[in-house]
């Protein structure tokens, strides 16, 4: 991996500076629903579905694209949602 690109739910567009230099076949995006947006502020059940929803669709149209997403959905187990999925992304590359 030459680049990791990071992508939050709020910079859903390939346009993006992040991807000015994107090589698909050496670099990666790493997105992840995180359980802080549905409770650092309150917000609307519909609108965290409606946000989620559309940061899978993002990722599905960037899979379309071959280029390659590690993507973390948030479930009902806390144990899953720390960030180990990142975790071991990096372990990966250092191994």
């Amino acid at each position: 991996m030459r680049n990791l690109v990071l992508v939050l739910g709020d910079q859903l567009d390939l346009n993006s500076a992040a991807f000015s230099g994107f090589d698909a076949s050496h670099d990666l995006v790493w997105m992840a629903e995180v359980q802080e947006e549905a409770t650092h502020v309150w917000c609307h059940q519909l609108r965290l579905a409606g946000f989620f929803s559309a940061m899978r669709h993002f990722r599905n149209e960037l899979r379309s694209k071959n280029i390659h997403v590690s993507y973390h959905e948030l479930t009902s187990d806390q144990a899953k949602d720390c960030g180990s999925d990142f975790r071991s992304l990096l372990r990966q590359q250092v191994d």
